[in-house]
């Protein structure tokens, strides 16, 4: 069995020094017209698209594995390209971790039990894709992100493959689109809200035997907001073991301080994902100096420039804790 996830978390975000995530979300008609060009003869073996992304996924991710310790794919844009798609998904998980990168898999899949079971096993163990070259190669995620709306059912056959392969599974508990008050808003008699009721199933969930490795946390994490961070702090006591993957810094309106919210006081304890603000940095504003032909360097800087950010807002918290 592999290192139990949470540990390999840890010690990638040591090494690093930055708990800061990579989101890779290649939208095929966003991406640097350079990137389109190459792709449009390319010997991948992949039809244009898919190309294209797997092409964009593999240079941004050459420029950040020696600064971050994670990225994130989001599923659905390489499901966008169909079959091909799925298969530029494994070629750059594949590329990210031969880069010492750990990855997680942004797919929010859940089901009734024996559903779960096949989308575990299909988005938990090693997959089989053509390397471009004749031949076969495999790979997989090192964790993923599930919906807990089917509760324990949907979710524990997750966390069952994840814990006998050494992976990580992301509940998402409070998510950061606006629309989340919708339903994750919604309270009891005694007024709890539905997020809250999630965080406490996910903390159980985190302490189902064997799930807790020797740091204290769990192979189970959460997927807390930036948006809301008055209740990544709530959730953040409700949740001790779980790391949490925070989304919506920066294009979502986040700041590093809303991010900070959601970690411990000894400044530990999540991992904070940028996705479009890294990934098109050269599109976004105060990066006026950057453009498409340079775009590469633009997302160097958006990287060094939120390491600073985050590490500034998580010195501020745990200064004010000591």
């Amino acid at each position: 069995m592999a290192k139990h996830f949470a540990e390999r978390l840890l010690s990638a975000i040591e090494e690093k020094e930055t708990p800061v995530c990579v989101g890779l979300d290649p939208i095929y008609t966003q991406l640097p017209k350079q990137v389109r060009e190459i792709a449009a003869h390319s010997k991948s073996g992949l039809p244009e698209h898919a190309a294209a992304i797997n092409e964009f996924c593999q240079i941004v991710i050459d420029i950040v594995a020696p600064h971050v310790p994670v990225v994130k794919l989001q599923m659905a844009y390489f499901e966008l390209c169909g079959p091909a798609g799925l298969e530029a998904y494994y070629r750059v998980a594949d590329y990210a971790r031969e880069k010492g990168l750990l990855v997680i898999g942004d797919i929010k899949r859940a089901d009734i039990g024996s559903t779960s079971e096949a989308l575990a096993s299909a988005f938990l163990d090693e997959a089989y894709f053509s390397d471009g070259k004749g031949g076969e190669k495999a790979a997989s995620v090192d964790a993923v992100t599930v919906n807990p709306f089917f509760g324990t059912d949907g979710v524990k056959p997750f966390i069952e493959k994840a814990q006998a392969n050494g992976q990580g599974v992301f509940v998402v508990v409070r998510s950061s689109n606006p629309s989340a008050k919708e339903i994750q808003d919604l309270a009891d008699a005694d007024g709890r809200r539905v997020f809250e009721h999630l965080a406490m199933l996910c903390n159980t969930w985190a302490n189902f035997p064997g799930c807790v490795g020797e740091s204290g946390y769990s192979l189970v994490g959460a997927v807390v907001g930036a948006t809301y961070p008055r209740e990544a702090e709530l959730l953040r006591q409700v949740m001790p073991n779980s790391f949490f993957l925070v989304p919506g810094y920066g294009a979502q309106g986040a700041t590093a301080d809303d991010c900070a919210a959601a970690f411990h006081s000894d400044g530990w304890g999540a991992i904070v994902n940028s996705s479009r603000g890294i990934i098109y940095a050269w599109k976004k504003p105060g990066f006026e100096q950057y453009t498409e032909e340079n775009w590469e360097e633009a997302v160097e800087a958006a990287t060094l420039a939120m390491k600073v950010d985050i590490s500034q807002a998580l010195a501020k918290k745990v200064g004010a804790a000591t």
